[in-house]
């Protein structure tokens, strides 16, 4: 019988298989429940008669309640490890969603949906820390942020199908909410084989613990892992603003707020916005469905990129490319469904294969071990914030601007792009998770360049996907992380 893994019940082989996936599972209900919103709005308005107000309150409720779950629980998730924190957030989850099932008014709704959110927050900087901290060297903008961003896609996806397909009944926004607590309870069940987070023992001095992790994952220990309160006393959210870590702290959540911002103009807002462009309800379902169809695809290209190619320059190209497209959206015309079409699609393009995963990455790269699930906590409460004001005063925008609404909001991709050229730390391509957390890579280096790390990335699609969503996701040893 295979040896269990140290802190947890299965053999190391299956915890290879499964770790990765399992974690980044949480991103599926995620983007199912966080996204059925923009759906579930189309049943919503006609059943409680909603205002604009109404509409902007319920759309934001979630991410503010998201934000809330992930800066209280990034610190204690760097207190009392990753996995105790993998059980509680999923239980309130599944509790709080199948609760949105059967409310009877607005207030009732309102409040159901920020106990989702904060179940959601508080999964958001576990698992960014836990997939980081398990990650090879050279598969970890694959695993930290292209997975969790497919995965969350799929949930969105499935979200959109299933609001399609439930479109001619009228209480079908309750089916909608309800079923997000069967993933969320299947997770739930499947999470308990995790192991802890060898990292995190290692911040806390669980030496023997950590080295026998490493072992039964195949991953060889980085070199030093900083201690927790290393900084004199400090820990948490005093030494996340102490003098080391503020301007990356704050650099970063400016650009993931400024993500958010644009981003929702896809995601959380995106029925709203293609409304005011002409579309009926069916056609509104249909470009939503599309477009994170379109999301997922660029994802999956990006995952042959994220880890070849300096991701500070790709971030610069890719915002300023969707800045283009959200501009030619609003200003095209409205009615123009093929202009609306082309530009949906090619914006929702830029911003999944670029800001949108690389904020995912940069989350857990630019802290150290013992400040990762508070950093990640704040810059993610940051962007979770940012979308909840897309989707809180988009009906008023959008009521008042129409379709060119979106060129307001879309100007926060300049933001980023201006965020990255101000900040070289973002260049964290091929460096150890602790030395990226510390200082920017030496120019020569792989992410000290702009160039293709190699001239075959883009033939090495059968090689890189199975690497990534393939049976083992980690290695079977000798591995860096």
């Amino acid at each position: 019988m295979p040896t269990p893994v140290t802190t947890s019940r299965v053999s190391a082989r299956t915890v290879r298989r499964l770790a990765p996936p399992l974690v980044a599972f949480g991103e599926f209900v995620d983007g199912y429940d966080l996204l059925v919103m923009s759906c579930a709005l189309v049943f919503l308005t006609p059943a409680f008669a909603l205002t604009a107000l109404d509409k902007g309150v319920l759309g934001a409720a979630s991410f503010v309640g998201a934000a809330v779950g992930a800066l209280v629980f990034g610190d204690l998730t760097d207190r009392f490890g990753r996995r105790a924190i993998f059980v509680l957030n999923l239980v309130l989850f599944v509790v709080s969603a199948l609760a949105s099932a059967f409310v009877s008014n607005v207030p009732e709704l309102v409040v159901a949906r920020l106990l989702v959110g904060i179940g959601v927050g508080m999964d958001i900087p576990t698992s960014s820390s836990f997939l980081a901290e398990v990650a090879p060297r050279g598969r970890r903008g694959r695993i930290s942020g292209s997975l969790p961003n497919a995965m969350w896609l799929l949930g969105a996806i499935t979200s959109a199908g299933v609001a399609i397909a439930l479109q001619g009944h009228a209480d079908g926004w309750r089916w909608l909410f309800g079923l997000a607590a069967v993933p969320a309870l299947l997770v739930l069940a499947a999470r308990q084989l995790l192991p802890e987070s060898p990292r995190w023992l290692q911040s806390q001095g669980r030496e023997a613990e950590a080295r026998a992790l490493y072992a039964d994952l195949g991953l060889e220990p980085p070199a030093h892992v900083a201690p927790a309160g290393a900084d004199g006393a400090a820990r948490g959210y005093r030494a996340l603003f102490g003098r080391r870590y503020r301007t990356r702290t704050l650099a970063f959540a400016l650009f993931f707020a400024a993500n958010g911002l644009g981003g929702g103009v896809s995601t959380i807002a995106g029925p709203l916005f293609l409304a005011a462009a002409g579309l009926d309800k069916s056609q509104t379902m249909q470009f939503t469905l599309y477009g994170f169809l379109v999301g997922l695809a660029a994802v999956l290209l990006g995952a042959l990129l994220i880890d070849r190619i300096n991701r500070r320059w790709f971030g610069v190209a890719t915002a300023l490319g969707a800045l283009v497209f959200t501009q030619l959206l609003a200003w095209g015309g409205k009615e123009n469904h093929t202009l609306v079409f082309t530009c949906w699609l090619a914006f929702t393009f830029f911003t999944w294969i670029g800001p949108g995963t690389l904020a995912w990455v940069w989350s857990a790269e630019l802290f150290p071990t013992a400040l990762r699930g508070v950093g990640v906590g704040f810059t993610q409460a940051a962007g979770r914030l940012a979308i909840a004001v897309t989707a809180g005063f988009g009906p008023t925008v959008i009521s008042a601007w129409s379709l060119h609404a979106v060129a307001l909001f879309s100007a926060a991709y300049l933001v980023c792009a201006l965020v990255l050229l101000a900040f070289p730390f973002f260049a964290t391509t091929g460096a150890d998770l602790e030395e990226s957390a510390t200082e920017a890579p030496v120019a020569g280096q792989l992410g000290g360049t702009a160039e293709l790390a190699t001239p075959q990335v883009l033939t090495d699609v059968g090689a890189v996907l199975p690497s990534v969503f393939g049976r083992d996701v980690l290695p079977d040893g000798g591995s860096g992380s």
